[in-house]
């Protein structure tokens, strides 16, 4: 490691120390003052009111999916039936020392 050409006098180092210190303490002080002091934020633009056919359609799709929802919750399964899917977790395959991947 190089020695800087100026080597910084022990004071100076304490003084910088505790002023990042400081700075580290009051950081979160002053966010949280800054936050009661904001000034309220400014109403969001509001969105329009769907028009009577994008509603119309919303309530289509609505019933239609209850539909679906319906007709697959009703479908009864045979007595016996295989699995639809079964889960099998995999084991780890660890490399051997010196093996590349």
């Amino acid at each position: 490691m190089r020695k800087s050409p100026r080597p910084m006098k022990r004071r100076r180092f304490v003084t910088l120390l505790a002023l990042g210190g400081g700075a580290l303490v009051s950081a979160p002080l002053s966010r949280a003052a800054q936050a009661l002091t904001r000034p309220e934020p400014r109403e969001r633009a509001r969105r329009r009111a769907p028009s009577a056919a994008v509603r119309r359609e919303i309530e289509t799709q609505e019933k239609s999916l209850a539909e679906q929802l319906k007709t697959i919750r009703a479908y009864e399964l045979p007595p016996g039936s295989p699995m639809a899917f079964s889960f099998r977790p995999l084991r780890l395959l660890r490399a051997k020392r010196g093996t590349p991947r």
